[in-house]
């Protein structure tokens, strides 16, 4: 007897992927109540979340990667702009985090016209009431307690792929699949961010970031939709693909779900 809206997001965006379809944007004005990841206009969950990434002097990041990363992260650290007296205090899946956002953003993208950031200010402004399924704090918990080689993996991949320009083309390939509303591109995406890993650390992350965030989030919708209340889901598109995406496990549990 309920409805909700799923829009997957993209965290980072450009002025061209604005104005949003007519869709979408009457899915947002029916809808009473925005659900997103983790609400980025919460600065003291972010502040908290950024201190769980970073060492407590004097440890620093060269005692836990090898002297040949580190030289490479010396090289490349100037093209991204991010100081290297900085780098030495985060812990490298911080780091890598880092390293992939401001390579993204030397590409033109801007975390502040990402489509969660737009929801969420549209919300505000609004005074329409925006709910969390997660938080930063929790998001980056999931990456805290990664074994240190698959830390180191994921950094290593940062940094190849701002030499390499890996990154560039995984972002542009996925902005044209949002944009086009090409489900299997998106999906394709999700695969490469994981392809140049080993497979156990692919697999330990794509259960991570995927699969055990879905399951959570399903749940939470579907408490909404035994709700009176229409809510608007804005998550990652990566999360709304797939067998283990949240459409298929909603379907699953009997509910009718399609695309508009």
């Amino acid at each position: 007897t309920n409805t909700v809206y799923l829009f997957g997001t993209i965290h980072v965006g450009a002025r061209r992927l604005y104005p949003l379809s007519a869709q979408v944007e009457q899915a947002f004005a029916r809808a009473r109540v925005l659900a997103l990841e983790a609400d980025p206009a919460d600065t003291n969950d972010a502040t908290a979340a950024m201190q769980q990434g970073m060492y407590a002097a004097p440890d620093s990041l060269a005692a836990h990667i090898s002297p040949q990363l580190y030289a490479q992260l010396e090289a490349v650290l100037p093209r991204v702009g991010l100081p290297i007296e900085f780098a030495r205090a985060m812990k490298p899946y911080l780091l890598a985090m880092s390293i992939a956002m401001m390579e993204v953003q030397r590409l033109g993208y801007d975390p502040a016209l990402g489509l969660d950031a737009h929801f969420a200010k549209r919300a505000h402004a609004e005074g329409k009431p925006i709910v969390e399924l997660e938080s930063m704090a929790q998001q980056m918990a999931l990456f805290a307690d990664l074994s240190p080689g698959i830390q180191e993996e994921m950094l290593h991949l940062a940094v190849d792929g701002v030499v390499s320009g890996g990154t560039a083309t995984e972002v542009a390939d996925l902005v044209k699949a949002w944009s086009t509303g090409d489900v299997d591109g998106i999906a394709s995406s999700v695969l490469e961010e994981l392809a140049d890993l080993s497979p156990p650390a692919a697999e330990a992350l794509r259960e991570r970031l995927y699969d055990r965030r879905n399951i959570a989030m399903a749940e939470k919708v579907t408490a909404m939709l035994a709700g009176s209340e229409s809510h608007f889901v804005a998550i990652g598109a990566g999360h709304l693909v797939g067998p283990t995406g949240l459409p298929e496990l909603l379907r699953k549990q009997g509910f009718v779900v399609k695309r508009l």
